[in-house]
């Protein structure tokens, strides 16, 4: 299963979300934040996080779709409510609609369980390469200590 989840409408290419109908549904909606940022050019850029997943963001797209990667069940449940408010639909990397978070949770389990069991493996491999280097780096100092005092 994929690690992306869309809101589009129906025949997204003839009906993309633009830039201002985005931020309006944004800004509306109680579970997200907005931040306008500018770049050192004054270009200005739109930074929406929902609230309470410091990780979590949501962007627009060029083509119109509002994209997040790798969400959890509350920022799959504040994409639906976003797409009531866009007249619009939760979908899938291979663009299969949702139909609810239920229905999410329950397609993409086999894949977030995979996800969660490479993180895990990633975060215990790291201890240990932390674990060797410190155990490395002690000894190097105990033998160059036992050789300076000869």
């Amino acid at each position: 299963m994929s690690s992306h989840v869309y809101i589009a409408r129906e025949r997204f290419k003839e009906t993309p979300i633009s830039l201002d109908a985005w931020l309006v549904a944004a800004r509306q909606c109680e579970d997200v934040t907005v931040e306008e940022r500018k770049n050192r050019r004054g270009v200005v850029s739109y930074h929406v996080r929902p609230k309470g997943d410091e990780q979590a963001w949501l962007g627009l797209t060029p083509y119109g779709l509002v994209h997040a990667q790798d969400p959890s069940r509350h920022v799959v449940a504040t994409m639906f409510k976003l797409a009531d408010a866009l007249g619009a639909g939760v979908y899938s990397e291979r663009l299969t609609k949702y139909e609810s978070v239920d229905d999410w949770e329950r397609r993409t389990e086999k894949y977030r369980l995979k996800r969660d069991k490479r993180r895990a493996h990633y975060r215990q491999s790291r201890i240990v390469r932390i674990v060797l280097w410190v155990t490395f780096l002690a000894l190097t100092g105990v033998v160059v200590w036992v050789l300076g005092e000869k």
